[in-house]
C-alpha cells in the first residue's frame, strides 16, 4: 500500500525555487517545436502542471508516481509503454515529480520500471542533487539503493554530503556516507572544505560521528589572507576553541569534548586560540568565557587529584 506524502505540499514548497531554476533552463533550451513548451518560470505558479512537461502515458505515470501509486506506475509501464526515463523538451526528467513531491514510493516504483537514478537535470545536476535536499531520507536511501551515485556534485561542484549539510538534513549527509561517499569529499575543489568543516563549527555531536568514521581532521591551511594563518588546522581549532555555553547546552558542551578526546587520541593537541575565535567567543559572551579545555590535559589532572585522594598503602 502506497505510504502517504510526508507534509507534501510543505515539502515541495522547499524545493520549489531549485525547480524554477532547472525549469529556466529548460525554457533556455527547448526548441521551438517542443509539443509541450515549458513554462517561463515567473508564469509558474505554486503548483507544476504536469501537461506542460508531459503528456499521454509519461504525463499519467508522472501523475501515479507523484501520488505514490505502484500498481499503476507497473501497468503504464508494461501495458502502455511509458517510459520512466521519459524527459521534458528542455531535459526534466520525468522522475522529478515523485522526489519534489516527497512520495518514496512512487521514487522506488519508477526506479524498479528502469528509471535513472542519475538522471541529468539543467541548471542542477543530477535529480540526486534533489533528492539530498529532500526532508524524508526515504527518497535519498530508494535512489542509492538503485544505483545513485553518492559521490555527485551540483553544478557548484559540491559534494551532495555538503548540499544536504547545507539544507540541514543531517540524515541524508549519513545516508550518504553509509552508501560510499568520500567523507572528505571538498566543496567547490577547496581542500580541507568538506562535511567535518562545516559541522565543527559548533555540531560537535555530528562532528564526533564525521570523527568516528574516519574524517581527516588535520588539514593544514596552504594559502591565507593572513600569511600567519598559513598551516593552521581550522578543524582542530574549531574542536577546542569553539565557544559554547556549557549551562545553556551541556549536552554539545560533552560532545565537544568528547570530539577533543578523539583528536588528542590522534596526536592533535589543543592549539593556541585563534583571534577569530577569541573575537567570537568575547562577542558571545563578554569576554568572560572559559578557554576549550584540552581533553587529555584535563583527563591526566582528574588522574592525579584522583591518586591524591586515593589512602596511601
Amino acid at each position: 500500500m502506497p505510504t502517504a506524502p510526508f507534509h507534501a505540499a510543505a515539502h515541495f514548497r522547499r524545493l520549489w525555487p531549485a525547480l524554477l531554476l532547472s525549469l529556466g533552463a529548460c525554457a533556455e533550451r527547448a526548441p521551438a517545436s517542443a509539443p509541450h513548451p515549458i513554462a517561463e518560470p515567473a508564469a509558474m505558479t505554486a503548483t507544476p502542471h504536469l501537461e506542460q512537461h508531459f503528456s499521454g502515458p509519461e504525463l499519467a505515470l508522472a501523475e501515479a508516481a507523484a501520488a505514490g501509486r505502484g500498481d499503476e506506475v507497473r501497468r503504464l509501464v508494461s501495458e502502455e509503454r511509458a517510459d520512466p526515463n521519459a524527459v521534458s523538451p528542455g531535459g526534466l526528467p520525468l522522475l522529478a515529480w515523485p522526489i519534489l513531491h516527497g512520495n518514496a514510493d512512487g521514487v522506488a516504483a519508477l526506479l524498479d520500471a528502469g528509471a535513472d537514478p542519475n538522471r541529468a537535470v539543467p541548471a542542477l545536476g543530477t535529480v540526486m542533487v534533489w533528492a539530498a535536499k529532500a526532508e524524508r531520507p526515504e527518497l535519498l536511501r530508494a535512489l542509492l539503493d538503485h544505483g545513485g551515485d553518492a559521490n555527485a556534485q551540483d553544478l557548484d561542484r559540491q559534494p551532495l554530503t555538503r548540499v544536504a549539510a547545507l539544507a540541514g538534513r543531517w540524515d541524508n549527509v549519513r545516508l550518504l556516507i553509509e552508501h560510499g561517499a568520500d567523507i572528505d569529499a571538498p566543496a567547490h575543489g577547496r581542500p580541507g572544505d568538506t562535511v567535518l568543516a562545516y559541522y565543527s563549527r559548533g555540531q560537535f555531536d555530528k562532528a564526533h560521528w564525521l570523527l568516528e568514521r574516519g574524517a581527516d581532521p588535520g588539514h593544514r591551511l596552504d594559502a591565507a589572507a593572513d600569511p600567519e594563518r598559513i598551516g593552521a588546522q581550522p578543524v582542530v581549532e574549531n574542536v577546542y576553541w569553539w565557544p559554547v555555553d556549557a549551562g545553556k547546552f551541556p549536552q554539545l558542551a560533552q560532545w565537544q569534548q568528547h570530539c577533543q578526546a578523539l583528536l588528542a587520541e590522534r596526536g592533535l593537541s589543543l592549539p593556541r586560540e585563534p583571534a577569530h575565535l577569541r573575537r567570537l567567543r568575547a562577542a558571545q559572551s563578554g569576554g568572560s568565557a572559559a578557554p576549550a579545555v584540552d581533553a587529555r590535559a584535563e583527563s591526566e589532572r582528574r588522574e592525579r587529584e584522583l591518586r591524591e585522594r586515593l589512602p596511601q598503602r
